[in-house]
């Protein structure tokens, strides 16, 4: 018998092996052992050629989570038929003990006819609680400046922790004034804006993350490194700063440009370099602004692979406004439009 379909441990829910070497285990429930697992490959520098699992129960959630982490044979206790096709699909060599046609818990349910591996592995995420986002809860809200016509009346939208929403509109729409209430700069003249169940002007600091359309014609002697630098967690050491600070200009393309003056880049290598500390703030919210503006096409292309990446690892919470109809098809997110003077 190969180690890994022999009976696990008392008390171990999974083990992991490299073709006969234990590399992984653990004790806890549901799907909290395998996004432990995920956690643990993220730094795993060894063997990885023929990852085997032994788990005690794995409905399609399960299934999901082992292809993406390149799991290649398993042996399950008790294993859902919806299990048992998702693997045979993927190439994942598998056995089991016992085979029901589901397994009694929410998650199967909502999987079952799923068929979105990155939407399927978001909904997980969410589940498990691990998402970095924040929920958006906008009720009949409405702005008008002094004396004014209304420039948003009676909006009202929601966004789910970890969730993403495009604002579309021409400009003069209102988007840009209602990313100012979103930030609690502005505040409404009718109804509410809650972040996190909370007013956007008692967040705590760095919970939001703004990106502004690169119009400013300033100067100033600062550096590209500088201006992510600003953003990053002053209480880490200064060796793992420059870590994150490092990881967030790569994550954009823009880190042969660190030591450049910010001012005198382009505007859109001003904008990867925005959207580099942002990043390094590791905010809950991102807001944002016209971000395609001044892009060119390959600058279009990272900003729209990290925004995808964001989504499907650290899921924060992402609100665009744009008036960009390419942009709405690459992402294909939820949309609010924004017409007339009114939404």
């Amino acid at each position: 018998m190969e180690l890994y379909k022999k009976p696990l441990p008392e008390g171990t829910t999974l083990c992991v092996y490299n073709r006969d070497r234990l590399i992984f285990s653990d004790s806890g429930r549901w799907l909290t052992p395998l996004f432990a697992l995920e956690r643990f490959l993220a730094t795993y520098s060894g063997e990885r050629d023929c990852l085997c699992a032994h788990d005690t129960a794995a409905g399609k959630a399960a299934a999901v989570l082992m292809s993406r982490m390149g799991i290649k044979r398993c042996h399950i206790n008790l294993v859902s038929d919806l299990a048992v096709a998702f693997y045979e699909e993927h190439g994942i060599v598998v056995s089991w003990e016992k085979r029901i046609e589901r397994l009694a818990c929410k998650t199967e349910e909502l999987l079952a006819d799923m068929t979105s591996e990155e939407e399927m592995y978001r909904l997980l995420r969410r589940r498990a609680k691990l998402v970095r986002g924040v929920s958006i809860e906008a009720k009949k809200v409405s702005f008008a400046y002094a004396d004014q016509k209304p420039i948003l009346e009676n909006l009202s939208f929601s966004v789910e922790e970890g969730g993403r929403l495009i604002i579309q509109g021409d400009n003069g729409m209102g988007k840009t004034t209602l990313l100012n209430v979103l930030m609690g700069k502005l505040k409404p003249t009718g109804g509410v804006v809650l972040i996190d169940g909370k007013e956007p002007s008692t967040l705590a600091k760095r919970t939001i993350g703004y990106i502004k359309q690169q119009q400013t014609q300033e100067q100033y002697p600062v550096s590209a490194r500088e201006v992510v630098s600003m953003a990053v967690d002053p209480n880490l050491d200064t060796k793992q700063q420059k870590w994150e600070i490092d990881t967030a200009l790569r994550r954009t393309g823009v880190f042969e440009m660190a030591d450049r003056n910010f001012f005198t880049l382009s505007g859109g290598e001003r904008q990867k370099v925005s959207l580099s500390r942002t990043l390094c703030q590791k905010a809950r919210l991102l807001l944002l602004d016209e971000p395609t503006s001044f892009l060119d096409a390959k600058s279009r292309t990272t900003l729209v692979e990290v925004l995808h990446s964001l989504t499907v690892d650290e899921m924060p919470t992402i609100v665009i406004v744009t008036h960009d109809k390419e942009l709405e098809a690459d992402l294909a997110w939820p949309v609010l439009r924004l017409e007339g003077r009114h939404a």
